[in-house]
């Protein structure tokens, strides 16, 4: 038997105990530390995504547009002289290639983001993790 800081008889049994519940509590901070650090970098990735991702709706809504005009063009191709429908078609084309160079502009833009993963935690915490085994097999040894 052993003593405990307190004079009292305490058992070994106790003290290996109350170290892994200690252990249990570090890894579990560590864990939520790290998990943590993880949503942020996504957080801050994606957030550098958000500008392409406007031109892709963007080039979204104009293709809407391109279709809305095209529609109106049948049918004033069918109804009406050409007048109507020259100005029709002048706005298809002018949408069509409005949605076109964004659609362009966002891919592009798109490609330059890095992707949204936690790689600089993972990073961080491979090397944690390799310093924490080195310090442990020194402790062995010795």
């Amino acid at each position: 038997m052993t003593e405990s800081e307190t004079g009292t008889p305490q058992e070994p049994q106790e003290g290996i105990a109350e170290a892994l519940h200690d252990l249990s509590g570090h890894t579990a901070a560590l864990a939520r530390r790290e998990v943590n650090s993880a949503i942020r970098e996504i957080w801050d990735k994606a957030r550098q995504g958000g500008p392409a991702a406007a031109l892709l709706a963007a080039s979204g809504v104009l293709t809407l547009f391109t279709a809305v005009s095209a529609y109106r063009l049948s049918l004033r191709l069918l109804e009406k002289r050409l007048s109507p429908a020259a100005a029709a078609l002048v706005a298809t084309g002018g949408y069509g290639a409005a949605a076109a160079a964004a659609g362009v502009l966002g891919y592009a833009r798109l490609r330059q983001t890095p992707l949204p993963l936690p790689t600089e935690t993972a990073r961080e915490t491979a090397s944690a993790v390799a310093e924490a085994d080195s310090t442990s097999d020194r402790v062995q040894r010795s």
